[in-house]
């Protein structure tokens, strides 16, 4: 049941990770500019030769690509009834003008910066039914130029708001995504350096974190919010193999168990979650398995790999800041759960230590009484005064009775004549039976700790009982074949409290305390090669036991 609870929860979460990758992945893609886009084909194309001659050039799926220094000079119409919107053409290296009816409406000169990924672009405004001839006169200026001739497009202004939203989302979510794990994975370490239990392996991840916070952000939109400088060094490939290589690294640092098991899990959930999710985009001719057919493309015919490192890199990094923020906070609570438990233990442990010092002083005090009565009783016997001695006699028996003497085991009768007391006090029948020596090779504390808890749990019990004729406990212990055999039944009201695991709780006061008693009483023990037998019958009869064995004496 538990183990399904956790599957359960586990493909519940991944649920939720897909439903919110996909939401926020429809706001990436816009799809009204794609329909509003209006592609425009160039009518005629001449190169322009270095004595001022022209000659017809072809475009033939933008194959015959051009030399630097050379000049072109193309032809388009604009299509009539066009919606007011931009006029959109690439312009890396490339110096251009265009003129639309004979008035030039843009001029540049533009090169490509070394290792940028994307391409600059000319957004000119036309106005609504604009029409006439447009004309490009352009240089090459470098080597290889990745598009040419420029792909005349007019996109209305509707599409160009969705794509300019979309195109800051596609960079921003991942960055902003990025942001939130790199604050985590520092507030972990943060937390860690508090405790005094630092995590060093959160360092790369952290490096990790910042490597996709900056890069692929800068390598969008850094141009034009940063300065040139800074733009260009978080735009640098090898930030992207830097972040890979601080992934790995903190992969090889982190060694716990817990962490690797559940990476795996992660790993095959989310391996399944995306052969779903490529399956259905599949088909129904959806926007994931187009681009994951593109970057496969991009991967196989030119080497490029990058977008494929990136995304596989930051689901990395996301799953193993989640996952390491997980086994951290169960380490934590478990530390404060086990410092709860010692505190706790430790006080029974004092509880039983103060009550047998209060049975020794009391001892004591009974003793240095005696010894005064006895003079007192010599006196009178000397005197002759045989009824005086009588009236004594009789005191001292009546005082005997209300001090029950169990064993002459110091410990052992401490406990039982505390139950004992608690006991009359609560209208419970007690009876008791101890066949013990005086010396045990069992610590104080593991006596204290199994008895006491035992003997509460049984005046906690039988109190509960409405009728007081039918409270009741009953306690042996006695020393058979070098084991110590307890036993305590008592009466209770039938109603039985058990956790998840099937183990007997108590009410007590503080909920941290619900069966701790018995937790306690359980590693006594197991210390002792025993176990705790608990049992109760129809009749309203509670019965722990169990055999301790003793360590041989050296």
């Amino acid at each position: 049941m538990k183990r399904a609870a956790r599957w359960s929860c586990l493909l519940i979460f991944l649920i939720l990770c897909t439903v919110t990758v996909w939401f926020l992945q429809s706001f990436t893609e816009s799809k009204e500019s794609e329909q509003s886009v209006q592609y425009i084909d160039w009518q005629s194309a001449v190169k322009i030769e270095a004595d001022g001659s022209e000659t017809p050039y072809t475009q033939e799926d933008y194959a015959n690509l051009p030399e630097k220094g050379d000049s072109f000079r193309l032809t388009a119409l604009l299509p009539a009834d066009m919606e007011d919107g931009n006029l959109l053409f690439e312009t890396s290296g490339l110096e251009l003008a265009v003129e639309l009816n004979g008035d030039q409406i843009w001029k540049s000169s533009a090169k490509t910066p070394e290792g940028a990924i994307n391409q600059t672009q000319a957004v000119i405004p036309l106005p609504e039914n604009a029409t006439g001839e447009l004309v490009m006169t352009c240089t090459v200026q470098e080597e290889t130029v990745s598009m040419f001739p420029p792909m005349l497009r007019v996109e209305s202004l509707a599409g160009a708001e969705a794509s300019a939203y979309a195109y800051a989302n596609f960079y921003g979510i991942p960055a902003g995504a990025s942001a939130i794990v790199m604050l985590l994975v520092a507030g972990l370490f943060l937390l860690g350096v508090l405790r005094r239990r630092i995590d060093w392996s959160l360092i790369p991840l952290f490096l990790a974190a910042v490597g996709l916070t900056v890069r692929w952000i800068s390598q969008g939109l850094g141009y034009y919010f940063l300065p040139e400088a800074v733009s260009t060094a978080f735009s640098w490939n090898g930030v992207g193999l830097l972040t890979f290589g601080m992934l790995v690294l903190f992969l090889i640092m982190n060694r716990r168990r817990d962490f690797w098991r559940y990476f795996g899990m992660a790993a095959a959930g989310s391996a399944a979650a995306f052969a779903a999710s490529y399956l259905i985009s599949l088909a129904t001719d959806g926007y994931l398995s187009y681009y994951i057919r593109l970057q496969i493309d991009s991967l196989v015919q030119s080497g490029y790999y990058d977008n494929l490192l990136y995304w596989f890199t930051i689901w990395m990094t996301v799953v193993c800041a989640v996952i390491s923020a997980y086994v951290i906070m169960r380490s934590f609570a478990k530390q404060q759960a086990e410092a709860q438990a010692l505190n706790l233990k430790n006080q029974l442990v004092m509880d039983s230590y103060r009550a047998i010092e209060t049975k020794m002083r009391d001892s004591a005090e009974l003793r240095h009484e005696l010894n005064h009565r006895i003079l007192a009783m010599d006196a009178l016997y000397q005197k002759g005064d045989y009824e005086a001695l009588g009236e004594m006699l009789t005191a001292m028996k009546k005082q005997s009775d209300r001090q029950t003497y169990f064993t002459e085991n110091f410990t052992i009768n401490a406990i039982l004549q505390d139950a004992a007391s608690r006991a009359a006090k609560a209208d419970i029948s007690f009876q008791a039976q101890a066949h013990v020596p005086a010396e045990l090779p069992i610590p104080e504390n593991h006596l204290c700790e199994l008895l006491m808890n035992m003997l509460d749990n049984a005046l906690e019990a039988a109190e509960k009982v409405e009728d007081p004729k039918k409270r009741f406990i009953r306690f042996r212990t006695e020393l058979k074949d070098n084991f110590l055999a307890v036993k305590c039944e008592n009466s209770f009201t039938g109603t039985v409290l058990q956790d998840e695991t099937k183990g007997f709780l108590t009410k007590k006061d503080k909920q941290e305390a619900h069966g701790f008693g018995m937790k306690l009483m359980e590693a006594v023990t197991e210390q002792y090669r025993s176990i705790l037998d608990v049992s109760y019958s129809e009749d309203n009869v509670f019965t722990v036991q169990t055999a301790l064995q003793l360590p041989k004496k050296k």
